[in-house]
């Protein structure tokens, strides 16, 4: 179903650093961040701006946060940092929670898979977040990876990476 909504939808200019600061403000106000403090940060030259559905990259950007936010350790901070570079917006996750290890990364964003400790239902995890995730990240011409922490600590950093905007 996402394929074909996808396909019908008409990309627009999406400012991801103006996105990313009003999602996680939102997800502040509704307390949805649990004990997580998120913070922003971003770098390199120009803007944020990519091509793409705002409501769907949104979409994206709430799972992973969700995923982050679960798998970390109470009171554990949350990561994002936007980057841009000559052709590509680089937007990184990155959680305090038990990471995952490299014969796992491509797993994770299979349906239905999830690497939830035994102690919690499944059932409030359908496995299919960081799936859908994928999806959409693909039908903007770009891709999401599962890396380590870039500071070798525990955790895990999910990093989409998305064409910049073209004013051509």
């Amino acid at each position: 179903r996402i394929d074909a909504e996808l396909s019908r939808t008409t990309f627009e200019c999406v400012d991801m650093l103006r996105l990313v600061r009003a999602l996680v403000s939102e997800r502040d106000d509704r307390g949805v961040n649990g004990t997580s403090d998120i913070t922003v940060s971003h770098r390199g030259f120009g803007d944020m701006l990519v091509s793409g559905d705002a409501q769907r990259l949104e979409r994206v950007l709430h799972n992973l946060l969700d995923n982050a936010i679960s798998f970390s350790a109470t009171g554990a901070p949350v990561e994002i940092q936007l980057t841009r570079y000559e052709s590509r917006v680089e937007i990184s996750i990155s959680d305090h929670g038990p990471g995952i290890n490299s014969d796992s990364r491509e797993k994770v964003f299979e349906r239905f898979h999830s690497l939830r400790p035994e102690a919690e239902e499944f059932g409030t995890h359908s496995g299919l977040g960081l799936a859908i995730a994928r999806t959409i990240v693909e039908a903007h011409f770009g891709t999401l990876t599962a890396h380590e922490r870039r500071d070798g600590g525990d955790g895990a950093r999910l990093v989409i990476s998305l064409p910049s905007w073209r004013f051509d």
